[in-house]
């Protein structure tokens, strides 16, 4: 297993792209891995050394992040509108993940039953969804009354619309649509913040690439 900055990271060979939108191989490519690859380490980080009963990645694409999530918890769920869990569970017998359960749902409509998860985690997701808002609702009603969602975001960027556009040949416009300038105002609003932070320290709130949260229910 990868050690990077304390984050570990699965062997590149045991994963593969699960949609268009999974850019699971940025995170080994030089030098875009350094801006994906600091995603996942502030949410570790904000996790702590807590261990966290019950612990959801929404929107696990091709299962990066689960040999790291599992170290936080005990009991480690994950969602993504693909169905490609094959590979994910391929990895499993690797890494042993703790009490692993995955299934194919969206993010905005799960079949949890409410206040299930002590942790939800999202990297690089709510930019994707359709209705922020409808995803923001069934995070809430999932998540238990002291439970804590944690989450990190693209903001627009001239720097990281740079690289975006370069590795994926998309416009970052076409790939978000209108998500980056709303997603802030709708997390605000819907939830208390425990902490927010920026890629930049300092000078991020004026020149934000990344922005991350650590939300509790209000």
């Amino acid at each position: 297993m990868k050690r990077h900055s304390k984050l570990f990271l699965p062997d590149r060979s045991l994963l593969s792209k699960t949609s268009d939108v999974d850019y699971f191989d940025w995170s080994y490519r030089f030098p875009i891995k350094y801006i994906i690859r600091y995603r996942l380490e502030k949410i570790a980080q904000l996790l702590g050394s807590k261990k966290y009963d019950m612990l959801l990645e929404a929107g696990v694409g091709s299962g990066l992040f689960l040999p790291e999530l599992s170290k936080h918890c005990e009991h480690l769920y994950a969602i993504d509108i693909h169905d490609h869990f094959d590979q994910i569970e391929s990895l499993n017998k690797v890494y042993h993940f703790h009490d692993f359960h995955a299934s194919t749902q969206s993010v905005d409509n799960t079949n949890f039953e409410d206040e299930t998860f002590d942790a939800v985690v999202a990297a690089s997701v709510l930019e994707f969804v359709p209705d922020v808002q409808k995803a923001v609702t069934e995070i809430k009603r999932i998540m238990k009354k002291n439970g804590v969602f944690i989450t990190i975001c693209p903001m627009e960027s001239r720097l990281l619309d740079f690289f975006l556009s370069f590795y994926s040949r998309k416009s970052p416009k076409d790939e978000f649509g209108n998500a980056r300038q709303n997603v802030s105002k709708v997390l605000e609003s819907n939830f208390s913040v425990v902490k927010k932070g920026y890629m930049l320290p300092i000078i991020g709130k004026f020149f934000p690439i990344y922005t991350h949260y650590l939300l509790m229910k209000k």
